[in-house]
């Protein structure tokens, strides 16, 4: 069963929330799913101010904003999510 965007954006915002800037790479390898476009979610993300994107010497990380936190918090993503049923995305640590 492929996910919708929304459950790939709350993905995403669940790996980011450990606090640690990490590279689009270290996304998709955390999340185990497979994303057509993720540099489309990522940069959506950004736009809606839940994550943010940053410079580090030659490559970019991503990390989580204010927002993105409430977003967290609201869907209750550091439980195992209703929303993740059926999918690889289990609890990130």
């Amino acid at each position: 069963m492929a996910l919708s965007r929304m459950e790939k954006y709350l993905a995403i915002i669940r790996v980011l929330d450990t606090g640690d800037l990490i590279t689009q790479k270290q996304i998709m390898y955390e999340i185990d799913l497979e994303v057509e476009s993720p540099k489309e979610c990522l940069d959506f993300l950004v736009h809606m101010d839940l994550i943010v994107e940053k410079n580090l010497g030659n490559k970019k990380v991503y990390g989580i904003t204010e927002k993105g936190e409430r977003v967290y918090n609201y869907f209750r993503l550091n439980d195992i999510s209703p929303i993740f049923g059926g999918t690889k995305i289990t609890k990130i640590d």
